[in-house]
């Protein structure tokens, strides 16, 4: 009985700090872009966290002592505005790094990031990515791609608010969810109407509108809190997604 008392333990500590070389994105991103002596330290020094809906990963104004790496699941990125409302930045999926830019300029999180689903996360510390820039030269590389990736993403969605009409934003953004949601032309609202609203800068209502024209296009159906997408290619048009 003891002995099995052991085994189940080492199940069940594997099953919370799951292996790095065994990770779905071990030939994608970081896993793929550094040294095997890299990816065993980040593995032995990873604290891996499941987070429900709901949950924060992030809170402004905290130190940010490091980031998160989403394994699996969605998380909103977003800033409280003086008026009390919330402007959505971000939505990141599977292989997104969440709370780097304020990491690695040691500074504190300028942003909430919360769970739109439950969502399996590793969290790394500023002080093991400085140790693991200096070791790694092709770990710096990647990191530097990262800062760029997120940089290019915000300058992208900057524009997108300043330039784009409501029914192109729109467009955007359910290629984005589709995207992180594995790109099965499905897409499953996990936030509501009035958060979705937020992140492309308009009103609810605009926004219900946006979507019961793009579904008289027969660009998507739409049941409840899913809509799929039934002409990827129009979304894709009207988006202007460069």
């Amino acid at each position: 009985m003891r002995e099995l008392g052991i085994k189940q333990k080492l199940v069940m500590d594997e099953a919370f700090n799951p292996d790095c070389f065994e990770c779905d994105y071990r030939n994608h991103n970081v896993l793929h872009c550094a040294a095997h002596e890299t990816i065993e330290r980040i593995n032995q020094a990873k604290d891996y966290s499941v987070f429900p809906r709901g949950k924060a990963l992030v809170l402004s104004g905290t130190e940010a002592k490091g980031f998160f790496f989403i394994k699996k699941g969605l998380v909103r990125s977003f800033v409280q505005l003086a008026s009390g409302k919330e402007q959505t930045l971000r939505l990141s999926g599977s292989g997104d790094w969440v709370g780097f830019r304020d990491c690695i300029s040691n500074s504190v999180f300028h942003h909430n990031a919360v769970a739109v689903e439950d969502t399996e996360a590793c969290y790394i510390t500023g002080e093991l990515i400085d140790a693991l820039v200096k070791d790694d030269t092709l770990f710096q590389k990647e990191v530097f791609r990262q800062m760029a990736k997120e940089w290019r993403e915000m300058e992208e969605h900057v524009v997108s608010l300043g330039t784009k009409q409501v029914h192109e934003k729109l467009a955007e953004i359910l290629i984005v969810l589709d995207n992180a949601q594995g790109r099965k032309n499905q897409v499953e609202l996990k936030v509501t109407r009035d958060v979705l609203a937020t992140f492309i800068g308009t009103k609810t209502e605009t926004l219900v509108r946006a979507l019961s024209d793009l579904k008289a296009r027969d660009f998507i159906a739409v049941d409840k809190n899913r809509i799929d997408i039934l002409n990827r290619d129009a979304l894709y048009s009207l988006s202007k997604i460069a």
